[in-house]
């Protein structure tokens, strides 16, 4: 069993448990102070849950699924700000945090301790009373799955509260964002849908439903780890690759956030007459020349 590499900054008194199954070692950070925090991360939201509606449990947030064994909700404290409790069964408060796909950094302030503080990368910190910080973050080198917030003491074991749920990427030096393509699940495929029907492949060059004159179809590919606005087109390049290794541009069209998804992004795409028939093509997104991983779309 080997013991990934662990960075402690900022006060309080932490006591940091990390295991790792793999062979690999993982270069991971934990944080206690938030400007730290930010500062080793990019492309960060934040959930404060303000706008959240007070109720008996937590619905899905911009994509974070939230899941507790006593159940979840809205509470709100002497100042009236709004937070996440996590109730407690029995002797155990155990509150589980899916996070979005490519997410690398998270950090949270968690106003009871103790509690343990754990990552799906094996990243474990324990907030104790004496801590000076309520937040604590993470910055890791690998995809963080989940965040675990639990407690089996002291008894009775109190509620969980949890605010500023901050999620995002790791900051690689000065080097910009890599975008990073969803694929389907398990088959490893581009996730690409004809932006007018949200069919997904096999897709044609040319279709009789679309809203071009020029009948040729658009579509859409989504990916994460970089935030676009429709002011970054000129910087985006979608490029795709067919069998031969020959290399087609693809015109980009528009680019935008993913609407309630804010940590997704997408971009539309023409596919040009070059393309007809070519069968599986690995396609790859360029955003500020940091090129995504590669991922195969069907063009029959």
């Amino acid at each position: 069993m080997l013991s990934p590499k662990v960075k402690l900054f900022g006060a309080g008194v932490t006591v940091v448990l990390v295991c790792c199954l793999s062979t690999t070692r993982a270069n991971a950070s934990v944080f206690r102070d938030r400007a730290a925090f930010n500062a080793a991360s990019q492309n960060l939201r934040t959930i404060d849950f303000e706008s959240v509606p007070q109720a008996d449990a937590v619905p899905p947030v911009d994509g974070v699924v939230f899941e507790s064994i006593g159940g979840s909700g809205i509470g709100t404290n002497a100042q009236g700000n709004k937070f996440l409790s996590a109730n407690s069964v029995g002797e155990i408060t155990r509150l589980i945090i899916f996070l979005p796909p490519g997410t690398t950094a998270v950090g949270c302030d968690q106003f009871s301790r103790p509690m343990i503080i754990a990552t799906s990368t094996g990243e474990s910190v324990s907030m104790e009373l004496a801590d000076g910080s309520n937040f604590v973050g993470f910055v890791s080198d690998q995809p963080i799955q989940t965040l675990t917030i639990s407690l089996d003491f002291p008894e009775p074991t109190p509620p969980a509260f949890v605010d500023d749920l901050s999620f995002g990427q790791r900051r690689a030096g000065n080097e910009p964002p890599v975008p990073q393509l969803l694929t389907t699940t398990g088959a490893g495929r581009a996730l690409a849908l004809d932006s007018v029907t949200n069919e997904s492949e096999p897709l044609r060059v040319l279709s009789t439903r679309n809203f071009a004159t020029d009948g040729h179809t658009r579509i859409t590919l989504f990916f994460v780890g970089v935030a676009l606005e429709p002011a970054d087109l000129p910087f985006v390049k979608v490029q795709a690759e067919d069998q031969q290794h020959h290399l087609f541009d693809l015109p980009c069209e528009a680019t935008a956030r993913v609407r309630n998804l804010s940590w997704m992004s997408q971009v539309t795409v023409l596919l040009p007459d070059a393309l007809a028939a070519a069968g599986d093509v690995n396609i790859t997104v360029t955003v500020r020349g940091a090129v995504s991983n590669m991922a195969p779309v069907r063009i029959d």
